[in-house]
Protein backbone atom coordinates (compact mmCIF):
# COMPACT_ATOMS: atom_id res chain seq x y z
CA UNK A 1 0.00 0.00 0.00
CA UNK A 2 1.50 3.45 -0.73
CA UNK A 3 1.02 6.15 1.18
CA UNK A 4 0.88 9.96 0.31
CA UNK A 5 2.71 11.41 3.14
CA UNK A 6 1.43 14.41 5.33
CA UNK A 7 4.77 16.17 5.03
CA UNK A 8 7.24 17.67 2.34
CA UNK A 9 10.55 18.37 2.48
CA UNK A 10 12.45 15.43 3.87
CA UNK A 11 15.39 14.15 2.11
CA UNK A 12 15.19 10.87 0.63
CA UNK A 13 17.00 8.66 3.44
CA UNK A 14 14.10 9.78 5.77
CA UNK A 15 11.06 9.77 3.32
CA UNK A 16 12.04 6.18 2.53
CA UNK A 17 11.80 5.40 6.40
CA UNK A 18 8.67 7.16 6.46
CA UNK A 19 7.00 5.55 3.77
CA UNK A 20 8.15 1.83 5.33
CA UNK A 21 6.92 2.98 9.21
CA UNK A 22 3.37 3.99 7.83
CA UNK A 23 3.68 0.47 5.06
CA UNK A 24 4.55 -1.55 8.69
CA UNK A 25 2.22 0.57 11.01
CA UNK A 26 -0.95 -0.36 8.25
CA UNK A 27 -0.05 -4.19 8.24
CA UNK A 28 0.22 -3.72 12.33
CA UNK A 29 -3.50 -2.73 12.45
CA UNK A 30 -4.44 -5.13 10.09
CA UNK A 31 -3.36 -7.52 11.86
CA UNK A 32 -4.34 -6.27 15.24
CA UNK A 33 -7.89 -5.60 14.21
CA UNK A 34 -8.09 -9.29 12.94
CA UNK A 35 -6.76 -10.63 16.36
CA UNK A 36 -8.46 -8.97 18.72
CA UNK A 37 -11.74 -6.90 16.40
CA UNK A 38 -12.72 -2.81 16.25
CA UNK A 39 -12.55 -0.22 17.95
CA UNK A 40 -15.11 -1.06 20.50
CA UNK A 41 -17.65 1.75 20.59
CA UNK A 42 -19.34 2.71 24.42
CA UNK A 43 -22.85 1.47 24.71
CA UNK A 44 -23.83 4.40 26.45
CA UNK A 45 -22.78 7.03 23.38
CA UNK A 46 -23.81 8.14 20.30
CA UNK A 47 -21.77 8.24 17.79
CA UNK A 48 -22.18 12.08 17.39
CA UNK A 49 -21.31 11.84 21.35
CA UNK A 50 -18.22 10.09 20.31
CA UNK A 51 -17.36 12.93 17.83
CA UNK A 52 -17.52 15.87 20.08
CA UNK A 53 -16.02 13.75 22.75
CA UNK A 54 -13.08 13.50 20.76
CA UNK A 55 -12.89 17.08 19.64
CA UNK A 56 -12.74 18.29 22.96
CA UNK A 57 -9.71 15.67 23.63
CA UNK A 58 -7.91 16.86 21.34
CA UNK A 59 -8.43 20.45 21.52
CA UNK A 60 -8.70 21.05 25.63
CA UNK A 61 -10.26 24.53 25.87
CA UNK A 62 -12.03 24.52 22.59
CA UNK A 63 -15.64 26.43 23.20
CA UNK A 64 -19.10 25.19 22.50
CA UNK A 65 -19.26 27.61 19.64
CA UNK A 66 -15.97 26.48 18.27
CA UNK A 67 -17.13 22.82 18.10
CA UNK A 68 -19.93 23.29 17.00
CA UNK A 69 -18.92 24.90 13.75
CA UNK A 70 -16.26 22.31 13.36
CA UNK A 71 -19.44 19.80 13.54
CA UNK A 72 -21.22 21.72 11.60
CA UNK A 73 -24.55 21.98 13.72
CA UNK A 74 -26.11 25.12 15.28
CA UNK A 75 -25.51 26.04 18.43
CA UNK A 76 -28.41 24.69 20.22
CA UNK A 77 -27.07 21.30 18.90
CA UNK A 78 -24.29 21.81 20.05
CA UNK A 79 -24.91 22.56 23.42
CA UNK A 80 -26.94 19.40 23.75
CA UNK A 81 -24.67 17.57 22.91
CA UNK A 82 -22.15 18.65 25.40
CA UNK A 83 -24.94 19.06 28.20
CA UNK A 84 -25.68 14.85 27.68
CA UNK A 85 -21.45 14.26 28.18
CA UNK A 86 -21.17 16.90 31.20
CA UNK A 87 -24.53 14.72 32.52
CA UNK A 88 -22.23 11.84 31.99
CA UNK A 89 -19.53 12.97 34.05
CA UNK A 90 -16.96 13.09 30.79
CA UNK A 91 -16.69 16.44 29.69
CA UNK A 92 -16.44 19.67 32.03
CA UNK A 93 -17.50 23.31 31.06
CA UNK A 94 -14.56 25.65 33.18
CA UNK A 95 -14.60 29.49 32.89
CA UNK A 96 -12.64 31.65 30.64
CA UNK A 97 -10.21 33.25 32.55
CA UNK A 98 -10.34 36.34 30.23
CA UNK A 99 -13.90 36.38 29.69
CA UNK A 100 -16.65 34.77 32.22
CA UNK A 101 -19.22 34.97 29.12
CA UNK A 102 -17.12 32.08 27.69
CA UNK A 103 -17.05 28.52 28.65
CA UNK A 104 -13.99 26.05 28.20
CA UNK A 105 -14.92 22.73 27.60
CA UNK A 106 -12.29 19.67 28.74
CA UNK A 107 -12.46 16.31 28.92
CA UNK A 108 -12.57 14.78 32.40
CA UNK A 109 -10.41 11.66 33.48
CA UNK A 110 -13.38 9.61 32.54
CA UNK A 111 -13.54 11.02 29.30
CA UNK A 112 -10.12 10.83 28.25
CA UNK A 113 -10.40 6.77 29.79
CA UNK A 114 -13.35 6.12 27.48
CA UNK A 115 -11.21 7.46 24.70
CA UNK A 116 -8.12 5.71 25.67
CA UNK A 117 -9.92 2.56 25.84
CA UNK A 118 -11.73 3.04 22.06
CA UNK A 119 -8.63 3.33 21.00
CA UNK A 120 -6.51 0.51 23.07
CA UNK A 121 -6.43 -1.34 19.99
CA UNK A 122 -2.23 -1.69 20.24
CA UNK A 123 -3.21 -2.13 23.83
CA UNK A 124 -5.53 -5.12 23.35
CA UNK A 125 -2.59 -7.03 20.93
CA UNK A 126 -0.30 -6.50 23.17
CA UNK A 127 -2.16 -8.55 25.81
CA UNK A 128 -2.45 -11.25 23.24
CA UNK A 129 1.22 -11.22 22.21
CA UNK A 130 3.43 -10.23 24.94
CA UNK A 131 4.52 -13.76 25.58
CA UNK A 132 5.26 -13.93 22.16
CA UNK A 133 7.77 -11.55 22.02
CA UNK A 134 11.56 -11.51 23.40
CA UNK A 135 12.41 -9.03 26.88
CA UNK A 136 15.21 -7.57 23.94
CA UNK A 137 11.86 -7.15 21.63
CA UNK A 138 10.12 -5.60 24.35
CA UNK A 139 12.87 -3.38 25.59
CA UNK A 140 12.48 -1.43 21.72
CA UNK A 141 8.90 -1.14 21.75
CA UNK A 142 9.46 0.53 24.56
CA UNK A 143 12.49 2.50 23.54
CA UNK A 144 10.50 3.55 20.01
CA UNK A 145 6.99 4.41 22.39
CA UNK A 146 9.09 7.02 24.78
CA UNK A 147 10.48 8.01 21.78
CA UNK A 148 7.19 8.57 19.95
CA UNK A 149 5.70 10.39 22.94
CA UNK A 150 8.63 12.70 23.31
CA UNK A 151 8.17 13.96 19.73
CA UNK A 152 4.35 14.33 19.88
CA UNK A 153 5.70 16.47 22.88
CA UNK A 154 7.60 18.38 20.90
CA UNK A 155 5.48 18.70 17.50
CA UNK A 156 2.96 20.02 20.16
CA UNK A 157 4.73 22.61 22.25
CA UNK A 158 6.05 23.69 18.40
CA UNK A 159 2.04 23.52 17.51
CA UNK A 160 1.02 26.03 20.35
CA UNK A 161 4.15 28.18 19.82
CA UNK A 162 2.66 28.88 15.84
Amino acid sequence: MSYSLPFLGLDAERAAVAQELFEINSRVHDKAVGLVGPMPLPPDLTMQQVRVLSHITKDPGITGHELGERLGVSAPTASGLIDRLVEKGLVTRVDDTEDRRVRRLHATELGLDVIRQMDSMFGRALGVVIQLLSMEDLDLLVRGAKAMLDALERARVEQVET
